[in-house]
């Protein structure tokens, strides 16, 4: 499987990135990295991509626009929403794009990303 981490914040990116190498290495072939959305839709285009986690709120293009576009031209890309916002509305927007489950930053852990990614 390929995982793609979208994030406007680097240091949260290198952090995600350093759970997954670590926890799951031997489950994913590549690991890509997006800052926003647009970036995202980019490299959806060009490489192939089975699980998306997703912040909500970045500039140029936020993760719901984004969320949206995926899941209407690529039906098959599971995407995790990860964002500090824990709100119902922040949730509730995310899953109405069309995510799959949604992760609060702070509560992020091994288990809860295989919970996600439906790995044990």
């Amino acid at each position: 499987m390929n995982i793609l981490i979208v994030d406007d914040n680097k240091q949260f990116r290198s952090a995600f990135r350093y759970i997954i190498e670590e926890n799951f290495a031997d489950k994913f072939e590549e690991l890509y990295e997006a800052e926003n959305g647009a970036e995202c839709i980019e490299i959806i285009r060009e490489k192939t991509v089975d699980i998306v986690f997703m912040d909500k709120q970045m500039p140029v293009m936020d993760g719901v626009e984004a969320t949206k576009k995926i899941v209407d031209n690529y039906r098959n890309i599971r995407i995790i929403a990860v964002s500090f916002h824990s709100e119902f509305e922040d949730i509730k927007g995310m899953l109405e794009a069309g995510a799959r489950n949604y992760i609060i930053k702070e509560e992020i852990t091994p288990k809860a990303i295989a919970n996600c990614m439906k790995i044990s």
